[in-house]
């Protein structure tokens, strides 16, 4: 039997396992938001609390449901405190043990063993919750925890705060370099769309390029997004531009990447009856399960002498006011009253929760300076600044904000959904092409050399609905793919 039989005799009974659901239910992966820390102190010395931001992942794993007590394994963890790459660098790995009761109270018990290893030393550290109190619903989880093998010259503490995150999507208002050495791509544009893990998802020639504008220009910005089932990736551009297919492009259209107007910007208004026809633009979109659009505008707009449309509130294209302005900012106590700040990119989470950046930054009395390019929450928590954002990315100028125009968020909390179809699969020399339809919005690719070895992923999570991954046609080698999607 010669290679290639052999490949393609592993890629039709691995075509049995190509399979996907929504999430893997009982694994959830989450994210270190702002507001981790790692604190070493000293009991007995003068030397100051050394306090270092503490960012990184776990997987939430749930062992029994038996209300009104859950308990989950916490797995994976992979924590970093201090500057990455310096000699204050600190890194935590392990796993743990997290407890919820639900009932007359909310409490929680959360135990880790950890190894804290840094440039001088490796110990193991035992941490465990300080307070039973919770102080987030869940599935956010935050929690105190103190070091119970600590001694008087030096015990750890750390805040943890986590959200059911695997990566945002997001895009910036300006340009930057990245110098991250690591990073293929240096010169970011303010309408490609970027990872929290330092990749270009798309770039802006990838969103636009289906539009027919001609002369095909290589970057017209990104004011707003959505990918939605199928792949598809929802858009508004900065900019009113000519289509040789389309006519007419206003930027506050919504657009889709397979070079469509899904619904002109007057079309998201007309059940509000607006006093006019005018574009109002389009800075904010989010298509919801039950297909209605929600948006928010560059400009306010009058119905009628009771009721104007801020640019700040979050409106829905069946004519209501999902969210005022006001309202998403209930939790926070900007020290400028009665102002607009505008409504620059939302995602309502799963669990209700709203996440969003603002048009114009502002001082709020209890977190401090917030900027135009800050993730914040609805609940009245900044989820990253915009540095911690583009962290990944190591921008020349790191204490610039870059804005955050476009958000997609991608969690293991997002409903199952039906499997997708595997549609083709062929290989091409050393390359295995598949293709698949599935109602996801997000696609991962993941392999193992049998059914029962791990999985591990052999594509980054993608907006498409293909990949090509290479494919070893040696004597007696197997490989066995499944399909995961958000």
């Amino acid at each position: 039997m010669n290679r290639i039989t052999i490949c393609l005799l592993g890629l039709l009974v691995s075509g049995q396992v190509l399979r996907a659901g929504g999430s893997v239910t009982n694994v959830v992966t989450y994210t270190l938001v702002d507001g981790s820390y790692f604190v070493d102190d000293c009991s007995i010395c003068e030397r100051p609390t050394i306090q270092q931001p503490l960012r990184g992942t776990f997987d939430l794993v749930l062992l029994q449901d038996t209300p009104p007590y859950t308990r989950y394994a916490i797995e994976n963890i992979h924590f970093i405190a201090g500057p990455r790459g310096s000699s204050l660098e600190r890194s935590l790995t392990g796993s743990g043990v997290y407890i919820r009761f639900e009932e007359f109270a909310l409490l929680q018990d959360m135990n880790l063993a950890l190894e804290v290893k840094d440039s001088y030393t490796n110990r193991p550290a035992y941490f465990t919750n300080e307070t039973r109190a919770t102080q987030q619903p869940f599935p956010l989880i935050q929690a105190t925890l103190q070091q119970t093998n600590g001694t008087l010259l030096q015990t750890f503490t750390l805040e943890i705060f986590a959200a059911p995150v695997r990566e945002i999507w997001f895009s910036t208002s300006k340009s930057f370099i990245s110098t991250n050495p690591a990073s293929s791509t240096k010169q970011i544009t303010a309408g490609d769309l970027l990872s929290t893990t330092g990749r270009v998802v798309k770039r802006n020639i990838d969103l636009v390029g289906k539009l027919g504008v001609m002369p095909i220009v290589p970057d017209l910005g990104l004011d707003a997004l959505d990918v939605i089932g199928g792949s598809e990736i929802l858009f508004s551009i900065p900019v009113d531009v000519f289509s040789e297919t389309l006519g007419l492009l206003q930027h506050g259209d919504l657009l889709s990447n397979r070079g469509a107007i899904v619904k002109r910007n007057q079309e998201l208004l007309a059940a509000f009856r607006p006093s006019s026809s005018a574009d109002a633009g389009l800075d904010a979109v989010q298509m919801m399960p039950d297909k209605q659009i929600l948006f928010s505008i560059r400009s306010n707009v009058v119905v009628d002498a009771t009721l104007t449309l801020s640019r700040g509130d979050i409106l829905s294209d069946a004519g209501t006011i999902f969210m005022t302005h006001q309202q998403l900012l209930s939790k926070f106590q900007p020290t400028v009253t009665n102002r607009d700040f505008g409504l620059d990119a939302l995602q309502v989470l799963p669990s209700g929760e709203i996440w969003f950046s603002v048009e114009e930054g502002f001082t709020d009395s209890r977190i401090g300076p917030v900027q135009p390019g800050d993730l914040l929450s609805n609940l009245g928590y900044r989820v990253f600044s915009n540095r911690s954002l583009l962290e990944a990315f190591s921008p020349a100028d790191p204490a610039q904000d870059y804005g955050l125009d476009a958000l997609f968020v991608i969690t293991d909390t997002t409903p199952a959904r039906p499997a997708p179809l595997i549609t083709r699969q062929t290989v091409s020399g050393q390359t295995l092409h598949i293709e698949w339809d599935g109602q996801g919005s997000v696609f991962q690719l993941e392999t193992a050399p049998s059914l029962s070895d791990l999985w591990s992923p052999c594509s980054q999570i993608i907006p498409d609905s293909f990949f090509d991954t290479p494919c070893d046609l040696s004597p007696g080698n197997s490989a066995f793919y499944r399909l995961r999607q958000w």
